[in-house]
């Protein structure tokens, strides 16, 4: 009789035990938006360098992921609402965020950002040889995206800027056709962002990139994920992130 009992009672167990292995079975859902090179949807699959990186990531963490994409308004406000466990890649870890989201060990190294400059205004930009002296010119006008950082030293010059830029709710590569048709005279863009949009001809040959001596260093992107998401999770991609070795040095 006693071993009768034995494996009913061990089936009870394993009952009591499956909602909640099922509950943290449940993949993490990763939130990415469209901007190649680092995340894009392509033949209805995830791409890009933040993705490849991601996906490394959590599976040396052990974590099963379900991607998704979606507009970068959505993922910042999904991350705010904070209804369930949820991340996304290729975050800069700024104060403002952290009053409502949880960040990772960084994941990558941004290098400094470009300036690119309109046909119209490349000699008049081309004059400054530094980016305080650009910034100073009121005659020159800066486009942004807005809605998006260029990294707290960038943004808070940004602010500053007489007369204020043009803020387009845009993607960078149609920011780059704005300042083509002259709308503004210059813009900044991920390092990484210029270099594949040249690559695949998405940026206008008549826009010229230029480095000024000034321009602050490239930040580091973290894994941004709402404050639902068990430290239990978040501990497993910190531990991930430091067996491969990253953020690894940027490539110029």
């Amino acid at each position: 009789m006693k071993l009768a009992r034995r494996p009913l009672a061990l089936a009870g167990l394993l009952l009591l035990a499956r909602p909640t292995l099922a509950q943290d079975d449940r993949p993490l859902t990763l939130l990415y938006r469209d901007k190649p090179p680092y995340s894009y949807t392509e033949d209805r699959q995830p791409k890009g360098l933040l993705i490849e990186q991601s996906r490394s990531v959590l599976s040396t963490a052990g974590i099963a992921v379900q991607m998704e994409e979606a507009p970068l308004k959505r993922i910042q406000l999904e991350l705010q609402a904070n209804d369930r466990p949820l991340c996304s890649p290729g975050w800069y870890k700024l104060p403002e965020r952290e009053a409502y989201a949880r960040f990772s060990l960084p994941m990558s190294q941004d290098l400094p950002h470009v300036v690119l400059v309109g046909p119209r205004s490349a000699a008049a930009v081309r004059a400054h040889r530094s980016l305080a002296s650009l910034l100073a010119d009121p005659t020159l006008h800066m486009a942004v995206v807005d809605g998006i950082s260029y990294g707290g030293e960038l943004d808070a010059l940004i602010r500053q800027q007489t007369p204020p830029p043009l803020r387009a709710t845009v993607t960078p590569v149609q920011l780059t056709r704005m300042l083509g048709a002259g709308r503004a005279d210059y813009m900044f863009m991920d390092r990484e962002d210029y270099l594949w949009l040249t690559r695949h001809g998405e940026v206008s040959k008549k826009l010229g990139a230029l480095n000024f001596p000034d321009l602050p260093a490239g930040l580091q992107r973290h894994m941004m994920c709402s404050k639902k998401t068990p430290d239990a999770t978040m501990q497993a991609i910190d531990a991930a992130i430091r067996t491969l070795g990253l953020p690894r040095a940027p490539q110029p």
